[in-house]
């Protein structure tokens, strides 16, 4: 096993096969970072009460990781899998966290329990978010990376929730920035 891993979360519904996630694992596989996609174990239903399976999910695959012998573990997930991940890391901080498409406040639906874990965050942070995504306005996003020295936020432009023709940059950002931070 490598010293550097990374759980991958998948966006609401989604799973370890997420295309994303996938792509994203071969992408860190180049820079010898294993990763290890999820499922949640409430996919398909609502999310669990105050996300306590979700998160559990998370640690139970943090945890195999660090028991495989990686010392350097980040979580990394996309849209929901990103909000449990930033929930998690807010309470037991891991190497790294990286969101990919942060739907940190949709339309008339503010989530302050969202911003309040994003800004609390004492570990490096990457945040990849289109510049037109409805549901994680990038002034918010803004305003918690200027608070918070430990957070970058890089912005595709003229792209949404779905990162769609701009994945590839998505993802391309996301492993170079872990393969220098997870050292």
């Amino acid at each position: 096993m490598s010293a550097r891993a990374a759980v991958l979360a998948p966006g609401y519904g989604g799973s370890a096969s997420q295309t994303i996630l996938v792509a994203l694992a071969r992408e860190l596989a180049t820079f010898g970072i294993e990763a290890r996609p999820i499922t949640f174990t409430s996919r398909g239903g609502r999310p669990s009460r105050e996300y306590e399976s979700e998160l559990a999910d998370l640690r139970t695959a943090r945890d195999a990781l660090a028991a495989g012998g990686a010392t350097h573990v980040a979580l990394v997930g996309r849209s929901f899998g990103g909000r449990m991940c930033a929930f998690l890391a807010a309470r037991e901080p891991p190497a790294a966290l990286v969101i990919l498409g942060h739907p940190i406040s949709p339309p008339r639906r503010p989530r302050p329990a969202d911003e309040s874990a994003l800004a609390e965050i004492a570990c490096p942070v990457l945040i990849v978010q289109g510049d037109r995504d409805e549901l994680g306005p990038l002034g918010v996003l803004e305003r918690i990376a200027g608070a918070n020295p430990r957070i970058d936020l890089v912005t595709l432009p003229d792209t949404g929730h779905d990162f769609g023709p701009r994945e590839r940059e998505a993802i391309a950002h996301a492993a170079r920035w872990l393969d220098a931070t997870l050292r």
